[in-house]
């Protein structure tokens, strides 16, 4: 076996360098994916700990849960009740534009939106009159308000 001379051991060093390039990219590769996996996770945990805010806001305040009864029994409501019930109607507006701006920079897997579009589509859109959506529209980035409008077409 005969020793290497100066540009055999280049080459080899050549060699070495590109698979420890190759491998160091495929570790990159690997955090990346598990970073974007668990950005996902929490978006979606934050996503359910603000439903539960809202939803325990129900059960801790009688005042709101006495107006979403009424609502549901079609009862008419004072101007304070019909305040409070359009602030609850928008916290939902303003989660579902959470999951859906999570979704849309790619921070939110596709299974979660689904799930969290068709739970929250049914809240804005059977909770919140499409007259005060029209009001509240121009509040919202236009993509995220055209959204909206297309889940009351579908309604």
């Amino acid at each position: 076996m005969s020793m290497l001379d100066l540009s055999g051991w280049a080459a080899l060093a050549e060699i070495v360098a590109s698979v420890a390039v190759i491998i160091s990219l495929l570790l990159v590769a690997y955090s990346i994916k598990r970073n974007t996996d668990e950005m996902e996770v929490s978006n979606s945990n934050f996503l359910y700990q603000l439903d539960a805010d809202i939803a325990g806001d129900v059960s801790r305040d009688v005042g709101l849960a006495t107006i979403l009864h009424k609502v549901k029994r079609e009862e008419a409501l004072t101007g304070v009740e019909k305040i409070q019930y359009i602030a609850f109607q928008e916290r939902y507006l303003g989660l579902l534009e959470i999951a859906w701006t999570q979704y849309k920079s790619g921070s939110l897997a596709l299974i979660d939106w689904r799930d969290w579009d068709q739970y929250l589509s049914v809240f804005v859109t059977d909770g919140l009159p499409k007259e005060l959506w029209a009001e509240k529209r121009s509040f919202y980035k236009t993509e995220f308000a055209e959204y909206v409008d297309s889940k009351y077409v579908e309604k």
